[in-house]
């Protein structure tokens, strides 16, 4: 990664408004267990606006977000964010969050999210968080 695209990485405040669709409550209904009969890993809720929600339980879970950015004078839509959900060999669980640039040579993974629902041996729910930046 050039110094340019690492410059990019710098913490920035972020400007709120009152208008910023997280702080807008959404009423969500609750997925049950006779929505997730198998007991999936993990689950999905993406609202979007006017064009619709969805919620669903899966066994692996990958979401991309794009935004429209102008590279070499045309307007584009880049995938910027990617998160990935899936089942490791040991058997926990893992989300992994992607981050890709143009400038970037190689996207970089900001943060991973890790549980083991299947030790019966924890005394409490578990989620490890680790937010080293890695290139992928």
């Amino acid at each position: 990664m050039d110094t340019e695209a690492t410059n990019n990485l710098a913490v920035r405040a972020i400007k709120l408004t009152i208008s910023d669709p997280f702080k807008k409550e959404v009423e969500e209904s609750k997925l049950t267990a006779r929505d997730c009969p198998e007991g999936p890993k993990f689950e999905v809720r993406c609202h979007a606006g006017d064009a619709g929600h969805l919620e669903v339980c899966s066994d692996s879970v990958s979401v991309r977000v794009g935004q429209r950015i102008r590279r070499e004078g045309k307007e584009e839509l880049w995938g910027s964010l990617l998160v990935e959900c899936k089942e490791q060999d040991d058997g926990s669980l893992a989300v992994e969050v992607v981050v890709c640039h143009p400038d970037w040579d190689e996207p970089v993974r900001i943060a991973s999210i890790q549980s083991n629902p299947s030790d019966e041996k924890a005394a409490e729910p578990t989620l490890r968080c680790d937010f080293q930046q890695k290139q992928l």
